[in-house]
């Protein structure tokens, strides 16, 4: 089931409450419009009363979808820079719901089980499970993108995120964390990925560096990277 909790949320323009129906699980079988209110980007948005300011609480929430066989943890983008122990805290959790011997073993066949942060992280796993991408092959093809861009470091308050594809395309661009907006967009041949997928040994170090864990992010090379400096 889907589980909520009303909460007043302090207006960013004014510091007008207003009340939010604050979700702690989404259960997209049962409730497909809540999926669909994440993908178009209303959900948990709402506008101030008071100033008409509209603004999103930031994701603290499991996503659970046993159709698609995809779990996401789902935690808010501030904490990235924390990821490897909420990775280590998400891993513990699923495995407490979805481990051998518990109840949900028989749903973990065959299930996708990520860690995500922010909007736009949980956007970009929907996105692609609808498009058919492998999203590790994905993160993949994104720190590629980016090298051939010259753009290997992290951006500030952006991400670079998939935000369509075509039969012949991804659609990819720099995106602004807070307000979720395009910043520069741009099409990368979908053939990337099977070239990526036809050359396991050439591409395997990097698999393992982005796929490490439930964090299956270009991020984690990145923020890894930055922590050695």
């Amino acid at each position: 089931m889907s589980v909520f909790n009303t909460v007043a949320m302090a207006c960013p323009a004014c510091g007008t409450d207003v009340s939010f129906e604050l979700v702690h699980s989404v259960n997209a079988v049962r409730r497909p419009d809540l999926r669909t209110a994440i993908l178009d980007r209303s959900f948990q948005r709402k506008a101030c009363p008071t100033c008409a300011t509209t603004f999103r609480v930031e994701p603290t929430f499991t996503y659970l979808d046993t159709k698609r066989k995809q779990f996401l943890a789902v935690w808010p983008s501030t904490e990235v820079a924390n990821w490897k122990e909420v990775e280590a805290r998400s891993q513990a959790s699923y495995d407490s719901a979805f481990g051998p011997g518990t109840d949900g073993a028989e749903f973990a066949i065959g299930q996708q089980a990520r860690c995500v942060f922010g909007w736009l992280g949980l956007n970009e796993k929907l996105i692609a499970l609808d498009h058919g991408i492998d999203d590790v092959e994905l993160e993949m093809a994104k720190l590629a993108t980016l090298q051939a861009m010259g753009e290997m470091k992290l951006g500030k308050a952006k991400e670079f995120r998939l935000v369509g594809a075509t039969d012949e395309e991804l659609i990819v661009g720099w995106l602004l964390t807070r307000s979720e907006e395009i910043d520069d967009e741009y099409s990368v041949p979908r053939q990337i990925l099977k070239d990526i997928a036809a050359a396991p040994d050439t591409w395997a170090p990097l698999r393992a560096d982005v796929s490490g864990g439930m964090f299956v992010d270009y991020r984690r090379v990145l923020l890894g990277d930055a922590k050695k400096k």
